[in-house]
């Protein structure tokens, strides 16, 4: 039967960096343990040395992921004439990627195609001008119409799931990233942060974009500094909106009370010496970050954005919530749990069976379920 072949499994990842969805797919490619793993890419991969020694690299000339079509379905065809023996699956991940994918591969037999949705729809409706809008109107109608072609669609929270399911009217299955364990880079690679503990510590971790909005955090910031001032931020990450958040400090005078971090590849001691950890996002995957917080008790305020955020938290029961851009309720719930930390600390007890959904071990099993089925 075809399903006990060995299996030729390949990685459609445009841009490797080092953001979640990069680190779920490093844990997951050395999770599985396979010895037949390609991961193609449009730019050299940025964490090669944490893979897998025995993985394989394919760069594409293509500058953007849409001019990759051709090459892409020319490079496999190439790969499955030679591993017909095999069971041939590609995992692609990223919306603009998956849509590539099927396109290229729509009439390609012997491969399976597995899509990773990694966003919610929501990433499709914000918009900056109206090239932008009509790039995410077509990326929309394109997912509409190729999604439903594919193998196997995977979203990485239930609400993300749910709700492209109704979007495609297709089935769309939920695995969660292996948020919970960190063993990706090396212990001396971690950058250990000096802390004033005279102060409370306020953290907010990720990639400095529109999407993750701490534009908001800041302005709740400047609300509290006028009631409470034993604190300081910290905000790690990097991004296309770090000159706005670095003028926005400097306009408020906010440089006693905000530190920015940058160029962090494993945040993990900035959680362990956090008193509270913020999620300011507009929309999540997931929100591997709130899961990281969990893991180290720090307790979590974070919007109820679509879609993870609220399922790991438990709709409240791990954690507190506000709106997306509602920077005056944050900053009350900031105050609120800096004069009574008491209410969030209980809520951080998080019982295992929860946290497990999030382990590497659920999130391996479930993908080789889903290699079986394909």
């Amino acid at each position: 039967m075809q399903s006990k072949k060995k299996i030729k499994l390949y990685i459609f990842q445009p841009y490797p960096k080092f953001g979640g969805a990069d680190r779920s797919i490093i844990k997951l490619i050395n999770g599985l343990g396979y010895n037949d793993i390609t991961l193609i890419s449009l730019s050299k991969c940025k964490y090669q040395q944490y893979l897998n020694k025995k993985i394989k690299f394919k760069t594409l000339n293509s500058k953007k992921t849409f001019f990759s079509i051709f090459e892409l379905k020319n490079y496999l065809n190439e790969e499955i004439e030679k591993n017909k023996h095999k069971k041939n699956i590609i995992i692609s991940n990223q919306n603009f990627a998956n849509v590539v994918t099927m396109i290229s591969l729509g009439q390609v037999e012997n491969i399976k195609k597995i899509l990773v949705e990694r966003n919610h729809l929501d990433e499709l409706r914000f918009y900056k001008g109206i090239k932008d809008y009509i790039k995410k109107k077509i990326i929309l109608f394109l997912i509409k119409v190729y999604y439903p072609k594919s193998d196997a669609i995977i979203g990485i929270s239930k609400k993300l799931s749910d709700d492209l399911k109704n979007y495609i009217n297709s089935k769309v299955i939920t695995i969660y990233n292996p948020s919970l364990e960190e063993k990706i880079i090396q212990n001396n690679m971690i950058k250990k942060v000096k802390i004033n503990r005279s102060k409370k510590i306020l953290l907010n971790v990720g990639f400095f974009e529109k999407q993750k909005d701490q534009l908001t955090l800041l302005k709740s910031i400047n609300i509290l500094k006028k009631n409470y001032n034993n604190f300081y931020l910290l905000l790690v990450g990097d991004g296309s909106e770090y000159n706005n958040l670095s003028n926005y400090i400097k306009k408020n005078n906010l440089q006693k009370f905000v530190e920015i971090h940058r160029k962090i590849d494993n945040p993990v001691d900035f959680f362990k010496k956090a008193d509270l950890f913020i999620l300011s996002s507009i929309y999540e995957g997931l929100g591997n970050v709130l899961i990281e917080a969990i893991k180290y008790k720090c307790p979590i305020i974070t919007t109820n954005c679509n879609s993870g955020p609220m399922e790991i938290i438990s709709n409240g029961k791990y954690g507190d919530f506000f709106n997306p851009r509602d920077y005056q309720t944050l900053a009350k719930k900031i105050l609120n749990h800096l004069k009574n930390p008491k209410k969030l600390k209980k809520k951080i007890k998080v019982p295992k069976s929860h946290l497990a959904k999030f382990s590497l071990k659920n999130n391996v099993r479930n993908f080789q379920k889903l290699f079986e089925k394909v």
